[in-house]
């Protein structure tokens, strides 16, 4: 069945009015692959203020109901990363295979406007527990290339308070006063983890423009005047939290700094009664990030492959050494 010339079907772009049944389509997938759902509203239209969604998201219908989304963006100019949603219930008639099709056709174009002798590659994230995903991707030409985890921990007591080193101190961050040096601090701290591309400031402060953004929730450690870690996290549905960006800069490792201020932030969503936190890591890290978390009391909860391939050869541009 193609989703272009079955009556039934229709082919569509996307709005900001789409937002929930985007989430309502998205969370009901995660259900069936992974059984959890989390994904939120501000969620959703953070994902479309960073896409062109004249050009690269596409919506299928059938009678007013959505079945499935598919959307691109770009990163560096040379990562174009593809997100794609099929409703478990109309999985398997060539919905998903179709979208591919049209992703990778946009992508192609965006292929010629990327830096000049840089590798372009696109990539998507399946469930790593699922071998018939992985071959589906395989048969469209698709190489399996890293696992991620997405970790928690279900918290019944109180967790420990955190031991800092000697000189190191932690506060929350001060929108509009640390923001271009967090920053920074952010791009050098992950600058070394694997596949990672730079990113615009612009873009970063778009996190701060969320309806859900709390700043209190934002935890920087410092070493006098220096901006030495942090977890930037929000709060989940279902009594959660959510760790989007933890990270130690490479002065500072190897001294119990992440460990801290892990134990932090679990501190304080336990404070507002929120009993779980989660984050995603690299499964493959050769920084020993999984064997921390597991050390604090968190465990694996979902698997992640992810997926890649190369629209043109040329230099690869991505970090590949540590992990």
């Amino acid at each position: 069945m193609s989703i272009l010339t079955d009556a039934g079907l229709t082919l569509r772009r996307p709005s900001p009015a789409d937002a929930h049944a985007v989430a309502d389509l998205i969370n009901a997938a995660d259900a069936h692959d992974y059984g959890d759902t989390d994904m939120t509203l501000d969620d959703v239209l953070e994902a479309f203020d960073a896409t062109d969604l004249e050009t690269d998201a596409w919506l299928v219908e059938r009678d007013g109901g959505l079945l499935g989304v598919a959307a691109l963006q770009i990163r560096a100019g040379v990562r174009i990363v593809a997100t794609l949603y099929v409703h478990p219930h109309d999985r398997r008639h060539g919905i998903g295979s179709a979208l591919t099709r049209l992703l990778e056709e946009r992508a192609s174009e965006l292929v010629e406007h990327a830096p000049a002798d840089a590798q372009v590659s696109m990539v998507g994230w399946l469930n790593g527990k699922s071998p018939d995903a992985v071959e589906w991707a395989r048969g469209l030409g698709y190489e399996s290339v890293r696992s991620f985890y997405r970790m928690r921990i279900d918290m019944t007591d109180a967790p420990p308070e955190p031991q800092w080193p000697e000189g190191i101190s932690v506060r929350t961050h001060r929108p509009g006063e640390d923001d271009r040096r967090l920053f920074d601090a952010v791009e050098e701290a992950f600058s070394d983890h694997w596949g990672h591309l730079p990113m615009q400031y612009d873009d970063w402060l778009r996190r701060m423009q969320r309806d859900d953004f709390d700043p209190s929730l934002w935890f920087v450690a410092w070493d006098g005047d220096e901006i030495v870690a942090m977890a930037l996290c929000g709060v989940m549905i279902d009594n959660g939290g959510w760790v989007s960006s933890l990270a130690v800069r490479r002065p500072w490792r190897q001294r119990g700094i992440a460990r801290a201020i892990m134990l932090h932030t679990f501190g304080e969503f336990w404070r507002r009664r929120r009993r779980w936190v989660a984050l995603g890591v690299d499964a493959e890290s050769l920084t020993g990030a999984t064997r921390l978390y597991q050390s604090v009391g968190m465990y694996v909860r979902q698997h992640y492959r992810q997926v890649r391939k190369i629209l043109r050869d040329g230099v690869d541009i991505e970090v590949r050494s540590l992990g």
